[in-house]
């Protein structure tokens, strides 16, 4: 069996593909690898499992990108909603708004606004692609604080994270499993939680909707896709090892550790939360003005 996992190593995706591949093997008698297929904003990877073989051999590890990308491209090798199956969700996540230290001296939201309004056309905000949270979420910002900071796409989350902590970059919106490790460097910094409240996991990071910039609610995620006309034993067998995983003594601290929220919903409740969000997802692009 193998996991897609349409990022570059290193990023949150990569960890989680290789977390549950380690603890679902053993339970499938199975030898499950991780696959890496970076690149067109997840739409590589998807396309490889969309054009499997639905013998449930073939697992996408996927995020919200999944959805995005039917808005933001003209045209994609498959259908998100048809071609591929919604299994089970892994995790659910905030996102963090963090700095580079060497690029700004903000705390808060209101100063990073301050500080990019007095110095135009100096500031960069970087996502893990085009068409991502942390693109559109950037451009959200962007647009209802009237900033004009530079989008810059890179292949997945490691190499953004990197870009911040070396200056490259101004700005990024991650999980926290990538950027906690560069916390304690001094050279990233946290500034804002996105979704309705504050985070258990940084009680002190305050939520950008608490500073005034509402709209940043949607939650990421990470889930189990399979290619459409898998049999649903097969998809309901999968479905019910990863849960197994998920509920694993071990496994729910990792998670908490690296800053998600265990899963584990029913395919019928992750298939309506997919469909409700790919409704959600596109008023939200569609009204950024976001083009790829």
């Amino acid at each position: 069996m193998r996991i897609v996992v349409p990022f570059a190593p290193g990023g949150g995706g990569d960890v989680l593909g290789r977390l549950f591949a380690e603890k679902m093997a053993p339970l499938l008698e199975r030898v499950i690898i991780v696959e890496n297929k970076p690149g067109g904003s997840t739409t590589i990877g998807t396309d490889v499992v969309a054009k499997s073989r639905p013998d449930g051999n073939t697992i996408l590890l996927t995020i919200p990108l999944l959805l995005q990308t039917s808005y933001l491209f003209k045209k994609l090798p498959y259908d998100p909603l048809k071609d591929i199956v919604p299994v089970v969700d892994l995790v659910k996540s905030p996102l963090w708004i963090a700095v580079s230290t060497q690029k700004t001296q903000a705390t808060n939201i209101a100063e990073l606004v301050k500080e990019v309004r007095a110095n135009p056309k100096t500031h960069v905000y970087g996502s893990i692609g085009n068409g991502s949270s942390s693109h559109i979420l950037g451009n959200h910002l962007n647009k209802v604080a009237q900033l004009d900071m530079l989008h810059v796409p890179y292949k997945g989350s490691a190499q953004v994270s990197m870009a911040l902590a070396s200056g490259e970059v101004t700005m990024t919106i991650l999980d926290l499993v990538t950027l906690g490790s560069l916390l304690p460097t001094g050279k990233v910094k946290l500034i804002a939680v996105t979704g309705a409240e504050r985070s258990a996991l940084t009680p002190d990071i305050p939520s950008l909707a608490e500073q005034g910039y509402p709209g940043f609610e949607l939650p990421t995620w990470a889930g189990f896709f399979v290619p459409k006309n898998t049999p649903a034993d097969i998809v309901q067998k999968i479905h019910n090892v990863t849960v197994k995983v998920i509920n694993l003594p071990e496994v729910q601290p990792r998670l908490k550790d690296l800053g998600y929220v265990g899963g584990g919903k029913s395919q019928l409740e992750f298939q309506k939360q997919v469909d409700e969000e790919n409704i959600r997802w596109g008023r939200l692009i569609k009204g950024s003005g976001i083009e790829i």
